[in-house]
């Protein structure tokens, strides 16, 4: 029994000092530790979350049997002693800080556009009441955000927990949104601090528990490494067929998920390269 994959936001959270860490939520093929103000989830499928292990499906259900699990520094141990799940000697701790800013161009938005319509799946976003109540207020947000506008903080606020499922639609987009754009130092001054005040005080009702680690994970400037392998495609220089690999398995985790982050993606490219498409550039 072992942890073979580990992100360096995980082990930085399970190494904060807050102990026990009581099990959240149990599922099929992970199980959500109660880490602070934040989920680090186990699970048996290896995507990379941005506060994520990787163990098998009989660590799953082993750690699902126990209340509560203490962190050693090297190994997760149940409240009672009887059990430990432990780092492998050649654990994968990968990254979760965004990638180095991409170098986008007028063609990016397309570019992604294309490889976005390879992936099977449609969104909260793709049908009603989605596509015209939540779309227009998600841009709306988004565009506030891109343009730096006094607005923003308020309509993206007014936009957490909009949508379906176990992390809403529009979180995340806004998870998505926030990786590009912190990876190309577009966040405006000041709104990471006012959105993580936020997030710990009347905004922590806004949505659901998972969803709330993963924003606040964001506003941390963690992310999952399939939002940050996406990022990184968008770059110029990223041929066609590595940019639809890494957005077509972005597209794939969870339900949803995947479509929705990406989603956030598409808009913040769209507003960033239009100005280079219009007849303003010029």
């Amino acid at each position: 029994m072992a942890i073979t994959t580990a992100s360096t936001a995980a082990l930085a959270l399970l190494g904060g000092g807050r102990r026990p860490l009581p099990v959240h939520s149990v599922f099929a093929s992970g199980v959500n530790l109660r880490c602070g103000d934040y989920l680090v989830h186990a699970g048996s499928r290896r995507d990379g979350g941005a506060a994520s292990l990787g163990v098998t499906d009989r660590d799953v259900e082993l750690l699902g049997r126990h209340p509560a699990w203490d962190w050693t520094g090297d190994a997760l141990v149940a409240d009672d002693g009887s059990a430990a799940v432990a780092l492998a000697p050649t654990v994968d701790r990968y990254p979760t800080s965004p990638p180095t800013a991409p170098v986008l161009s007028a063609a990016t938005s397309g570019r992604l556009e294309r490889a976005v319509s390879a992936a099977d799946g449609t969104s909260w976003f793709d049908a009603e009441p989605g596509l015209s109540l939540g779309l227009p207020r998600l841009r709306a947000a988004l565009s506030a955000l891109v343009q730096q506008a006094p607005e923003a903080t308020a309509l993206v606020h007014g936009v957490i927990g909009l949508g379906a499922g176990l992390t809403p639609s529009a979180d995340d987009a806004l998870v998505g949104a926030l990786c590009l754009l912190s990876s190309l130092r577009r966040v405006p001054p000041g709104f990471l601090d006012d959105l993580r005040v936020w997030l710990r005080g009347e905004g922590a009702a806004s949505t659901t528990d998972v969803s709330l680690s993963y924003l606040r994970l964001a506003v941390e400037g963690a992310f999952s490494a399939p939002l940050n392998r996406a990022v990184a495609a968008l770059t110029e220089s990223s041929t066609r067929a590595d940019l639809e690999e890494s957005v077509l398995a972005l597209c794939d985790l969870g339900a949803t998920s995947g479509l929705d982050t990406t989603r956030g993606l598409q808009i913040v490219c769209e507003l960033l390269t239009r100005p280079l498409r219009g007849p303003e550039a010029s």
